[in-house]
């Protein structure tokens, strides 16, 4: 396995997480290590040592947050440069999460990317259509086969020397994608379901890897859902695609676009400036955002 950069005597950094148990990359080679249970420790964080034995992890530049099934925040990955969005062709293809990741990086500071896997597929077409939505308003998009290699390199020069995770919904083919950057890994796929084209959760837990001409990347399991925590929300509008150049000029500061009379989102919606696909998209993140603020005494009371 190619190993990521090695950091200095008194840190590492952890590469896997499984079951309550996580591997810190040292210097020296790997250590097994089980944290506390009321900390939690994720791949991409830095560890301290002390006494050759790890302490604690290190501030955090940044964090990839959602709600978790309990309810509360779970933070997936720490550190990062670069978020890979990964979507595909076919069935598993689902622009909602690509709007509700995009956010995600927004309000945590990391630079977005996406990638359309599986364009040797027949409704290429209309995908990169789709996606193309998202380069017109300057995002990052790679369009990619997994199954043939195009596209693959130039992904791989974009990546390098960064810390990356890829995410995205189960069955787009993000461990596909790994193995094609780093053959040998040879970590194990999915197999995709016919009818529904969603995956099987074959990746159980996160790796972060060294990409050969340098730099890393975290394959994480799939998800099926998605809605980020940390933010108010006000804070969806700021960073929701499409939204930037107008939201700020609307007739109230505290405008979230659905009925407020002088919302410069809704005029823009009505004379076709904005994508009316997006907007229904930023709706239904706004009330996920919103319920996820409900106390969760009225959640159980409703």
């Amino acid at each position: 396995m190619i190993k990521p950069r090695a950091l200095d005597k008194n840190s590492g950094r952890i590469i896997a997480h499984h079951g309550l148990k996580v591997r810190i990359e040292t210097g020296d080679g790997i250590v097994e290590h089980k944290p506390p249970r009321r900390e939690n420790w994720v791949v991409g964080d830095i560890v301290r040592f002390e006494g050759g034995r790890p302490k604690d992890i290190a501030p955090r530049r940044n964090e990839l947050r959602r709600r978790g099934s309990g309810g509360g925040d779970q933070t997936l990955a720490a550190n990062l440069d670069i978020l890979i969005i990964v979507t595909s062709c076919g069935e598993a293809f689902k622009p909602g999460l690509i709007d509700r990741f995009l956010v995600a990086a927004g309000n945590a500071g990391i630079e977005p990317m996406i990638a359309l896997n599986k364009i040797d597929l027949p409704d290429y077409a209309e995908r990169r259509e789709a996606v193309g939505i998202y380069s017109k308003l300057g995002f990052d998009v790679h369009f990619l086969s997994a199954k043939t290699a195009e596209g693959v390199e130039a992904l791989m020069d974009s990546l390098k020397d960064k810390t990356s995770s890829m995410v995205g919904h189960s069955g787009v083919g993000k461990t596909s994608l790994l193995n094609r950057l780093i053959p040998e890994i040879n970590r194990e796929t999915a197999e995709i379901h016919d009818k529904t084209g969603q995956g099987r959760h074959k990746t159980s837990f996160a790796l972060l890897v060294g990409l050969p001409d340098g730099g890393s990347v975290i394959d994480s399991p799939g998800v099926r859902q998605f809605t980020p925590t940390g933010l108010e929300p006000s804070g969806v509008a700021l960073h929701f695609p499409g939204f930037s150049h107008v939201s700020g000029q609307c007739k109230f500061r505290d405008c979230l676009h659905i009925t407020e009379p002088g919302c410069r989102i809704l005029e823009a919606v009505d004379a076709k400036e904005l994508d009316e696909g997006l907007y229904s998209s930023y709706q239904r993140l706004l009330a996920s955002v919103r319920e996820n603020q409900e106390p969760r005494y009225l959640k159980n009371k409703s």
